[in-house]
Formats: C-alpha cells, sequence, structure tokens
C-alpha cells in the first residue's frame, strides 16, 4: 500500500492554467521585465515560504518571507542594499543562505573575468541580526535533517577581495578543492569531516553526508579513474574502474555520475552511464568490481539527464527515480512508488504544465511550480489539499498570446535525424514566416518549458524553430561525436535541413526565413549569412563567435580541454568568409560579456567594413554574456531590434509586427 499522507487527499477541484489565455498580443516591455517572484521555496519545517519579489523592473529585488499560517498578513522584507539579491535558498528550517552581486569594475579582465563581484552571507528567518557573511566559495554540500542546526559545507575561505599575493602563498590544490566541514548555521563554528584530496573532484555523498565516491583525472598519462571509500570513518580510497581519456571521450561527457547509493548495501550505487551503449542509462554499479550489475532504465533514442529524487525536504534525500527529455516533453520513471504517485497527482491536477514538486509533513504542506510555453510559471502552496497562489512569474503574460508548442523529427542531408521544437503563432495559418533559433553552446541540452526569446517572435506571429541539431546533448554520443570539426558545415546543414523540411511540408515560407542566435547560436546566424546559397532573408546575430582560432585559444584550459576544444570547436569561420554575405545582417554583443568577449563581433564587423558589406551594430550597456545580465532597458532593446530587423531589413512584417521607423543598416 502507499501511503501519501494528507497529499492523497490532493486538489480535486483545481484547473489548467495555460489553455484559456491565448491571444493577445501585449507591448514588448511586457517581456522585457525580470521575473515578477523567483526562487520561491518552502522552508525545512512547513512554517515559512521565502521568495525574491521584483520591486521595479530594472531589476531591484527584495526578500520576502512569509508565515504559512498567516500567508495574508505582511512578510519579513529584507533589501540587499546596494548589491542585487540574486538567489536564495533554505539551509536549515530557520536561515536562508543569500547570494548578492554587483557590478564592481568597468570592463571585463579577460575570457570567464566579468565586472560582476558576488557575495554570500546567511540570514534569519525573523531577519533578526542581519546578514552574516560567509566566504565567497562558501559551498552548501547538504542538509543534514536529523540535525536541523548543521550543514555540511565545502570552503577553502576564499574571497574575491582577497589579496593576491596572500593566495599566491597558499596551495593551488587547497583553493581549488576545499575541504569538506560540519557547520553550525546558528553559530557559525565548524568542524572539518575530510581533507580533500588534491587527487579527487566530483565528490558523492552518502545518505549520512559522508563523501564517499570521487573522481580523478592524471593528465599526465590522460588517465580517468573512480575511486570509493568504503568506511566513512577512513581515509582509505579505492580505485573503482580507470579509463584512458580516448575511452572516457567514447562514453560521453558524463562519464560514470554516481546519483545515489543502496540503502541497503553501501557497495552498491545509482550511476548513470553509457555501459557501452550510445546513450546514457541508469544502472546499478558494485563498487568492489567497477562493474554493472542491472540496468535499470536505458532507452535507444535519448539520454537519461539527471536523478529525481523525493519531494520531501524535511529529511535526507532518497533517490526515487530518473529524468529524461523525449517527444518534446520531460518525462520520468521512478524506482519509488510513493513519489511516482506524488508525481502522478499533481500532474494529473496540472496537466497542461510541467510541474515541480516539494513537500514537508509527508506532503500535508506541498509547494508546486508549474510552467508551459503558455505557462510562464505560477507557484502554488497547498496545505491539505488547499492550494493558494502564491505569484506568477509573468502576470502581464496572462492573456499574451504565447503560441502553440509541439515536437518534429526530420532527416538531414545525410540521413541523420534531428529533433526540433517548433512553435506555431496563435495568429494567422501557414505557411508562417520562420524564424530558425538555434540554442547556444553548442554541447547543451535544451530542455526549458518556457523560453521568453521564442514567446516575443511567436507572440509577433512568427513560427519558431529550435533545432536540437549534431553536438546538443541528451541525443546521444553519436549525436554529440558527430558535431566535431563541423562548426558551420553539417551543424550549419542540420538548420537548414529544417528549414527545408518545414518548406516541403507548406508549414514556412520560403520567402520568409530568418535566423536568430545568442553565443553558439549567433556563431550560427554569421555562418548562415555566409554559406551558399543563401536560404535566409536575413540574419540576427548575438553575442556570437566569429573566429574558431581566437575561441580555441580563449577555451582552451589544459592540455585535456585543449585537445576536446581544438577538435570539437573547429570548422568554418565565418569572418574568414565575410565577401559572401548576401543578406542584411544585424549584430548585437553586450557592452562587457565575459564569454564570448565583444572582439569576436568586431572581428566580424572588420570584415565587412572591409568589403563594403552593410550591416547594423547594436551594442547593450553593462551587458555580460548572460540573459541575467540584460536589465529591462537592454531587453526592451534586443526585441525592438530584433521584430524591427524582421520586419523592415528582411521584409518579414506581419499583423502583428509592422513595418516601422528606426530600423536599419550602417
Amino acid at each position: 500500500m502507499i501511503r501519501l499522507g494528507a497529499a492523497g487527499a490532493l486538489m480535486l477541484g483545481l484547473s489548467t492554467t495555460a489553455d484559456a489565455r491565448q491571444g493577445e498580443v501585449v507591448p514588448l516591455e511586457y517581456f522585457a521585465t525580470y521575473s515578477a517572484v523567483a526562487n520561491v521555496a518552502l522552508s525545512p519545517d512547513g512554517e515559512h515560504i521565502a521568495l525574491r519579489r521584483l520591486t521595479a523592473r530594472d531589476g531591484h529585488y527584495i526578500i520576502e518571507i512569509h508565515d504559512t499560517d498567516h500567508l495574508g498578513e505582511d512578510p519579513v522584507r529584507l533589501d540587499g542594499g546596494r548589491m542585487e539579491v540574486f538567489s536564495l535558498r533554505w539551509v536549515t528550517p530557520d536561515y536562508l543562505l543569500v547570494d548578492f552581486r554587483q557590478q564592481v569594475r568597468d570592463r571585463i579582465e579577460g575570457v570567464n573575468q566579468g565586472v560582476y563581484g558576488y557575495r554570500r552571507a546567511i540570514v534569519h528567518e525573523s531577519g533578526e541580526g542581519g546578514f552574516r557573511r560567509v566566504s565567497d566559495d562558501f559551498q552548501v554540500v547538504r542538509r543534514v535533517a536529523e540535525d536541523p542546526e548543521h550543514i555540511i559545507i565545502r570552503t577553502a575561505d576564499v574571497n574575491s577581495e582577497d589579496d593576491l599575493e596572500d593566495l599566491r602563498s597558499r596551495s593551488i590544490n587547497s583553493i581549488r578543492n576545499p575541504d569538506f566541514y560540519r557547520y553550525n548555521v546558528e553559530t557559525g563554528r565548524r568542524q572539518r569531516i575530510l581533507r580533500a584530496s588534491e587527487r579527487f573532484f566530483n565528490y558523492e555523498l552518502d545518505q549520512e553526508g559522508n563523501p564517499r565516491f570521487a573522481s580523478s583525472i592524471d593528465t599526465g598519462s590522460e588517465t580517468v579513474s573512480y575511486f570509493w571509500r568504503p568506511d566513512p570513518d577512513d581515509t582509505d580510497w579505492r580505485e573503482v574502474m580507470s579509463w584512458s581519456l580516448t575511452e572516457y571521450a567514447q562514453y560521453g561527457q558524463s562519464g560514470i555520475n554516481v546519483v545515489g547509493f543502496d540503502p541497503d548495501d553501501s557497495s552498491r550505487a545509482y550511476v548513470l552511464a553509457h555501459n557501452g551503449e550510445n546513450t546514457i542509462g541508469a544502472h546499478i554499479m558494485d563498487l568492489r568490481s567497477g562493474e554493472i550489475v542491472r540496468t535499470i532504465y536505458q532507452r535507444e533514442d535519448v539520454d537519461i539527464l539527471g536523478a529525481v529524487y523525493e519531494p520531501d525536504i524535511d529529511r535526507e534525500p532518497e533517490l526515487a527515480g530518473f529524468s529524461f527529455y523525449a517527444d518534446g516533453e520531460l518525462q520520468r520513471v521512478f524506482i519509488n512508488e510513493r513519489a511516482a504517485a506524488i508525481q502522478n497527482m499533481v500532474d494529473g491536477a496540472f496537466p497542461d504544465t510541467r510541474n515541480s514538486v516539494t513537500c514537508v509533513n509527508d506532503c500535508a504542506q506541498m509547494l508546486v511550480f508549474s510552467q508551459s510555453s503558455q505557462e510562464p510559471g505560477v507557484y502554488y502552496y497547498i496545505e491539505n489539499g488547499q492550494p493558494v497562489v502564491l505569484g506568477r512569474t509573468y502576470p502581464q503574460l496572462l492573456d499574451a498570446a504565447l503560441g502553440r508548442e509541439t515536437f518534429i523529427n526530420y532527416p538531414a542531408r545525410d540521413g541523420r535525424n534531428i529533433p526540433a521544437i517548433l512553435t506555431l503563432p496563435s495568429f494567422g495559418e501557414a505557411p508562417y514566416p520562420l524564424v530558425v533559433v538555434p540554442h547556444g553552446g553548442p554541447w547543451v541540452s535544451e530542455t526549458r518549458a518556457y523560453d521568453e526569446w521564442v514567446s516575443v517572435l511567436a507572440n509577433r506571429g512568427y513560427m519558431v524553430m529550435q533545432p536540437q541539431y549534431r553536438g546538443s546533448l541528451g541525443y546521444g554520443i553519436d549525436h554529440w561525436l558527430s558535431s566535431w570539426g563541423q562548426w558551420g558545415i553539417t551543424m550549419s546543414d542540420d538548420k537548414d535541413d529544417g528549414v527545408r523540411y518545414l518548406i516541403n511540408r507548406g508549414l514556412a515560407n520560403p520567402d520568409e526565413i530568418a535566423m536568430f542566435g545568442w553565443s553558439y547560436g549567433g556563431y550560427a546566424a554569421f555562418a548562415a549569412a555566409v554559406r551558399q546559397p543563401p536560404v535566409y532573408n536575413c540574419v540576427i546575430a548575438g553575442a556570437g563567435v566569429s573566429d574558431l582560432d581566437i575561441i580555441q585559444r580563449d577555451f582552451g584550459g589544459g592540455a585535456i580541454q585543449r585537445e576536446l576544444i581544438d577538435e570539437g570547436y573547429a570548422g568554418m569561420s565565418p569572418n574568414e568568409f565575410a565577401e559572401d554575405i548576401r543578406v542584411p545582417i544585424l549584430i548585437i554583443h553586450g557592452e562587457v560579456d565575459q564569454r564570448v568577449p565583444q572582439y569576436q563581433s568586431q572581428f566580424m564587423i572588420r570584415a565587412m567594413q572591409r568589403n563594403n558589406i552593410p550591416h547594423r551594430y547594436v551594442e547593450l550597456p553593462d551587458a555580460d554574456h548572460f540573459s541575467n545580465t540584460l536589465n529591462f532597458d537592454n531587453q526592451l532593446t534586443l526585441f525592438r531590434e530584433l521584430t524591427g530587423w524582421l520586419a523592415n531589413e528582411c521584409n518579414m512584417p506581419t499583423d502583428q509586427n509592422p513595418r516601422r521607423q528606426g530600423s536599419g543598416r550602417n
């Protein structure tokens, strides 16, 4: 019998939230704001709910801490002052860990050395005593359910303002590989529980919070090894297995990923691994022999992306299943019947959204976050089956037309299957004007339920295709490896072949095709502009790479990473073929981009200027590479430039996005 406690009577009267809210074109300002509420979190004792609330459209957040017994009363409110409240999480029933961010310099100091400074602090739910700063490298590894005053942390006591000479006097390995401590949140005292070995990284902890599994890389022999500590009271580590780097690459970037230990046999672990197959599956490994003894779940088409744990946050995390992304949906396979029943119950109440659940007191109190391509996000607090809406991420979009998302597969010209997310506008009929939006990375998995950039385009009457071109993660090792050395070649073929697929099926207008991308997506837009014959009316390249030799230098790192980048990030550099550009090109870049520095766009601009190629360049003040650094003004500028370029220079106006004045090429 599956026991659900008070959750068993959950929400029988609730209905879905997304299907009745389609229809309106809304101002671009509605999309340009930050989320109205964020980081909504239930405390481990169920007595409080904490969240970040937006107080101004420029992105200023405050912390609110609500009493769950008196949600209608004024909460405790805390302000970060000159620093932006960037994120928060409960670390004990009474204390929050808060991250702050502030711009501290005007220029980047190098690749991945940005202009923002970060601070961390702990604060009591009452706000009394204010923020107590902890070191910037303070990492919370695990809460300790049976001892709510303590947490497991890692830290080397490093802060961004530390004197460089003092840091140089310390061991590099001690800074990069901090020790483990049991930390008293109330007093700030700590006790070391494990001195981290300079050999190891990616430690995994057991149910009691003891580090039991770790990885090691020998750069000299290019060997990847995995180690297990049988006795948590002993410092002895035993090697489980060892692979050469070449063999490791064949098994994929994830290698062996331990996601839990068998509660009945500490010598067995739940792992995510290829185990000789193309895709990542979920398995049980005998740590004494390093052998896979049972496969729990493995698919031929997609990878297992991660572990699913029981939703209860008032006890030690227990593995409940595994998640994967297939046919456009986040799906789960459970090994825990209770967790499956709770998830199924919530999904039954909210059938049109992707739902995440946390709960306490045997799930008598639940926090549910629901999101989809048509629902930007809504938080529910549910106690004894009674729901309360805590807030919506974008309440101004409640009646916006956000399109209709579907999932397709199409063949590339060499026969490879390419999955894609396709969003159809709520207006008009096929064939639609099409904007191809390739994701950044490129070695990432695109699984977001809501995408604000796609929503802007769908709201303006455009169909949007997000191709999962070769190199996208989640579709097996072969799909990833087939991208190596193929930037601007077969990786671009995949995008163009998706366009042809939609045209052939009468969904896309062949005279109204554009590409918009950011980061690697910006590179793809540059590549689309120079490839012949032209497939696109125009391109919009955001924070794009134009010179692969430079990006290889910038991302090279150590010997092993350099080998990976040199082989993988290779292909065609668009700035070398600028003279071939025959379509209007809009270039957008953040002023202080640390990941893809602005000089990548400047390389392309100078090449176009040498060849008298018209273009438009837009710089976003104080913007880094990442969307969470694009403030309201930057987002609004981006959306106005994007939609104006599509309507005017691309000759792709719609009834929802007519031609306008003020957009043009230099």
